[in-house]
């Protein structure tokens, strides 16, 4: 059962368009939208995030980061919609996904930029914060403008992990789930 109702149809039409520029016209919105626009101000404020422009990261490392983030907080529910979604767009294979999921990180799977960029993450996950050495190794890869981006992606999955999870959000349909993917990991080992 549902910890908070969802918006059911029909959305007002400015809430509409909003999930048509989102989605898609014509594709339904996901419930973690339909649940949160229950509230306008909660709505307002997550849009706001405005962090998916594609500007400043390419998709693969947007996809990583919120890949990780997601697996580090056991959101299942986002982590599916993002593999299901952009994975295949970010040019994610079948194992990079599956080794978004190991913990502690297995460095050497990923090319050393990504290793570090996905460092960077878990010492966000683990302490919230980055030491001198952990800034200076992202910082080979990323300029200020991006590192702050990293920063607040992380930050705003996060607060996603803790709506989806909090909330007990019932997966996507089609969204990929942990359990097809970790054996992938446990066959590689």
């Amino acid at each position: 059962m549902a910890r908070i109702k969802a918006l059911d149809k029909p959305y007002t039409e400015e809430l509409q368009a909003t999930f048509d520029r989102i989605m898609g016209e014509g594709v339904p919105p996901l419930l973690l939208f339909t649940t949160i626009a229950s509230s306008e101000r909660a709505w307002r404020k997550f849009r706001g995030g405005s962090l998916l422009d594609g500007n400043l990261l390419t998709l693969r490392q947007r996809e990583l980061i919120i890949n990780r983030v997601c697996a580090l907080t056991k959101c299942e529910y986002e982590w599916g919609v993002h593999v299901m979604a952009f994975a295949e767009g970010a040019g994610l294979t079948r194992a990079d996904i599956a080794h978004t999921l190991d913990y502690p990180l297995r460095a050497e799977h990923w090319k050393e930029e990504e290793a570090v960029l996905l460092a960077t993450i878990d010492a966000l996950h683990d302490r919230a914060t980055l030491t001198e050495a952990e800034f200076q190794a992202v910082r080979q890869y990323l300029d200020d403008d991006q590192i702050l981006e990293v920063l607040m992606l992380a930050g705003f999955y996060r607060t996603v992990s803790y709506i989806a999870n909090s909330l007990a959000l019932t997966p996507e349909p089609n969204a990929r789930r942990f359990h097809h993917f970790r054996r992938v990991t446990a066959q590689s080992s």
